[in-house]
Parts: structure tokens; C-alpha cells; sequence
């Protein structure tokens, strides 16, 4: 994976310090980290604009729409890689972000391993 271009991953997620740590993490382990948002809108928008290869996505999200209703959106335009993270366990959220085939689905902490160990099944 990492003798070509980086890969770029755009991080969604409302809460700053998780983001940013994750954004070191990334980095550091040779990604390119193209954006960060903290609103489903936003991730719409710049998901477009930016056309990451990976976005990791957290479920509960500030602003209008969650991060399910925000994959949707993306998923109509493009084909990134998608990770959920998430807190909440509840089968009726896995079942929602699972019927759009994500690549995986990490419960809260997540680490640069569990990102990487999703990452290198097909990169």
C-alpha cells in the first residue's frame, strides 16, 4: 500500500481531540490526511470536492445528518473506502451503517491498527 501515492483519508467526526489524534496516527503511519470535517453536511460536501480514497466515518455526528445519512450521500457519487467508528453499539445502528457495505465497523477507541488491519485487505 504505501509504495504508490499515499493514501488519502478524509476523517469525519464531531469530537476535535479524537479527530486530531486520529490525524497524528494517520500521518504518521505514511497516510495523507486530505480533510477533516465534523458534520455530516460537511463530509458530503467535502467528499466531493476532495475525493478521498478512505473516509473514516463516525455515526453520531453535529449538525443535521448523521454520519449513516452522510455515507449514503457520498456512496451516490463515489466509491471511497468507507469505516464507520462509532460508540454506540446498538444493532439497529450496525445494521443501518452495515447495509452500506462498508469496509468495517470499529467501536470506539479506535486505533491505527484496527484502521490499517481494515485498510490492507484489498490496498
Amino acid at each position: 500500500m504505501h509504495n504508490q501515492e499515499p493514501t488519502t483519508v478524509m476523517i469525519v467526526e464531531d469530537e476535535v481531540f479524537i479527530a486530531m489524534s486520529l490525524e497524528i496516527q494517520l500521518k504518521t503511519a505514511g497516510y495523507h490526511v486530505c480533510g477533516r470535517t465534523a458534520t455530516g453536511e460537511d463530509a458530503v460536501r467535502a467528499a466531493e470536492e476532495l475525493s478521498p480514497d478512505v473516509i473514516l466515518m463516525d455515526i453520531r455526528l453535529a449538525g443535521q445528518i448523521d454520519g449513516i445519512e452522510a455515507a449514503r450521500k457520498i456512496l451516490e457519487r463515489a466509491q471511497p473506502v468507507l469505516i464507520f467508528m462509532t460508540g454506540y453499539q446498538g444493532p439497529e445502528v450496525k445494521n443501518a451503517a452495515m447495509a452500506l457495505n462498508p469496509r468495517g465497523f470499529l467501536i470506539k477507541p479506535v486505533t491505527i491498527g484496527d484502521i490499517e488491519s481494515l485498510l490492507m485487505e484489498s490496498m
